[in-house]
């Protein structure tokens, strides 16, 4: 047998053993650092990261409307877009992690636009938005049902709002309503806490991660 051969066969073999041994790990944040605030006394709408996949022009049009309907709100969004914001919305490069653990504690809502994509895009934000006890309003893309819950008839406890990809106006509709309703945003940062307390940890991912590969 050659060696083209060979390769061909163990390439076969490998990918026969992953399939049997597929499993889905969810990711998890560190719940010590990223710690749960009450809500803040003034209204801040918050929105971070910049991978290749989060969708600016729709975020802005969405936050342009928040603005227009609740001008007395705060809105920062740490991008690395060049994109020009909207008025009434403060945009900054870079923050450290402790930087970025103040501006949740001082959130009211956590906003992540993203196009469809298939690996999750704004997970981690929303796992520290969660942490910290934020509400997430979020585009519906494959994959992110496993770490925000968006429907009350789902799984409990709701943790936030799925809109629809590309969809400026339903962004902009939940995160007013969730404005407008202090008592919803409230139970919905505790039940992103208590997901991450149970669930969606550094700890209990690495205590799945080890048991599947026998350690």
């Amino acid at each position: 047998m050659g060696d083209q051969q060979r390769a061909a066969g163990g390439t076969r073999r490998a990918r026969g053993r992953e399939r049997a041994a597929r499993r889905l790990f969810r990711f998890g944040v560190d719940e010590t650092f990223f710690t749960f605030h009450r809500p803040p006394t003034t209204p801040l709408v918050l929105s971070i990261g910049g991978d290749r996949d989060r969708d600016t022009e729709t975020l802005f049009a969405a936050l342009g409307r928040v603005h227009e309907l609740a001008p007395e709100t705060e809105i920062v969004v740490q991008t690395s877009s060049t994109l020009p914001p909207p008025a009434g919305v403060r945009t900054i490069e870079r923050v450290s992690h402790v930087e970025l653990a103040a501006l949740y504690a001082r959130a009211s809502v956590v906003a992540i636009a993203t196009r469809q994509n298939l690996h999750a895009s704004g997970m981690t934000v929303s796992l520290e938005a969660m942490a910290s006890g934020r509400p997430v309003v979020i585009s519906d893309t494959p994959g992110i049902r496993d770490y925000v819950q968006g429907s009350p008839i789902g799984r409990s406890p709701q943790t936030g709002l799925l809109v629809p990809v590309g969809d400026a106006g339903a962004m902009a509709a939940q995160i007013v309503a969730l404005l407008n309703d202090p008592e919803l945003c409230a139970a919905l940062g505790r039940g992103g806490r208590q997901v991450v307390e149970t669930e969606l940890n550094t700890t209990h991912m690495v205590r799945e991660l080890a048991a599947f590969i026998g350690l």
